[in-house]
């Protein structure tokens, strides 16, 4: 294996190295604001209602608002 190889193996790994760390720290940080409590942390963005994709869309197009 040449060096070039080798350094972009070890740049991917230092890469998802990082990702992961970066995910740790969201999840944490979720975890301490919903603490005390007894509902599962949530990592992800729930998709938005029909309401609010409506206002949304109303805003940017110049269509009606609710």
């Amino acid at each position: 294996m040449d060096r070039d190889t080798a350094r972009k193996i070890d740049g991917d790994q230092d890469e998802k190295s990082r990702i992961e760390k970066e995910k740790d720290r969201a999840l944490d940080k979720a975890l301490e604001e919903t603490f005390p409590g007894s509902d599962p942390v949530n990592v992800t963005q729930p998709p938005k209602s029909k309401h609010e994709r409506r206002n949304e869309n109303s805003e940017t197009s110049g269509g009606r608002s609710a």
